[in-house]
């Protein structure tokens, strides 16, 4: 992350318009953690199987190699929880796997540099100190996955 103050990430790798809604319905009070279930590093990667293959999207990657990449302004509302009033009121966090099944594992890097991220957003939306189940959920709690596995 260029600047953990303001939010700027490293790269800015921004999905098309058919893959977010513009603005929000409600503020932000939560985030969502995802893994990409699969070998894909790059934000770059994310974006292109977004705007090609799936209507989905989050506003981070956080790579193998802890870059992080801004895909969609936390302004806007990503699709990434599989449910329209928790995709309005989160932000979404997918991170790179380094293996795939049956261990999905996510090299150091990532889970260093996301849990900066996930800090970075809750100061900077005042919602209060990380807390699992509270201001931070697993995908998971709103959709039929395993996701975000091991984190």
């Amino acid at each position: 992350m260029k600047d953990w103050n303001t939010l700027e990430p490293d790269v800015y790798t921004l999905v098309g318009p058919h893959r977010f809604t513009r603005g929000r319905s409600r503020p932000i009070d939560r985030l969502v953690i995802h893994h990409n279930a699969g070998v894909r590093n790059s934000s770059e990667y994310i974006r292109d199987l977004w705007n090609n293959e799936r209507e989905a999207s989050a506003h981070y990657q956080v790579e193998a190699n802890g870059r992080i990449g801004q895909l969609v302004h936390d302004r806007d509302t990503a699709w990434h929880a599989a449910n329209a009033d928790i995709n309005a009121r989160s932000i979404g966090i997918e991170h790179a796997n380094i293996s795939g099944p049956p261990r999905w594992q996510i090299s150091d890097a990532t889970i260093e540099e996301g849990a900066h991220l996930v800090a970075a957003l809750c100061r900077y939306y005042k919602l209060g100190r990380p807390e699992w189940g509270r201001n931070i959920f697993p995908h998971s709690a709103y959709a039929q996955t395993s996701c975000p596995y091991q984190l």
